[in-house]
């Protein structure tokens, strides 16, 4: 289940599991090195199905590829404005902070380019076509977060265990 994911990853037998299936699907997996690969090879029917951004399946489909995209079972990330300590402008990166995540700014940005609004409130100010292909509401019920504090704890193990497994 998506909100059991990091828990048994969490444990060396869920490492485990997630390199054995590694195992079982390496031969059928093709990694994409550059955005527009995944919608190509999509369309083209290389590849059954892949991760990738929603903008280039959105290119895609307007160039008449009849491929989708799907929500359940995704990843999905968090993003994070900081002001550096000690700034002398820190009056004007609040103010901007304030205008950058209102409901109207985060809206309008997100009519142009397809991503989440974080603040919750824009999604009123959006059309239902527009949420529908973005990573928010109903969209998110089977998706799974990442977890930044397993990988800060576990990433330095976990790409070497990989690297190591991809050079096999």
């Amino acid at each position: 289940a998506p909100a059991d994911v990091y828990k048994v990853l969490s444990t060396p037998e869920g490492v485990d599991h997630a390199f054995k299936k590694l195992d079982e699907i390496k031969a059928d997996i093709q990694w994409w090195e550059a955005g527009a690969q995944p919608p190509e090879w999509l369309a083209n029917g290389g590849v059954a199905m892949s991760t990738t951004f929603v903008g280039r399946i959105l290119e895609a489909q307007a160039e008449g590829a009849a491929i989708k995209f799907g929500w359940p079972g995704s990843l999905y990330n968090v993003d994070y404005w900081a002001i550096v300590s000690g700034t002398k402008k820190k009056d004007a990166a609040y103010a901007f902070l304030s205008y950058a995540t209102s409901p109207e700014a985060q809206a309008e940005f997100s009519k142009i380019q397809p991503v989440a609004p974080v603040n919750l409130k824009a999604s009123a100010l959006l059309t239902p076509e527009r949420i529908a292909i973005m990573p928010v509401g109903d969209n998110l019920k089977e998706a799974v977060p990442t977890d930044s504090n397993f990988w800060n704890d576990n990433l330095e193990a976990l790409t070497e265990r990989f690297n190591a497994w991809a050079s096999k």
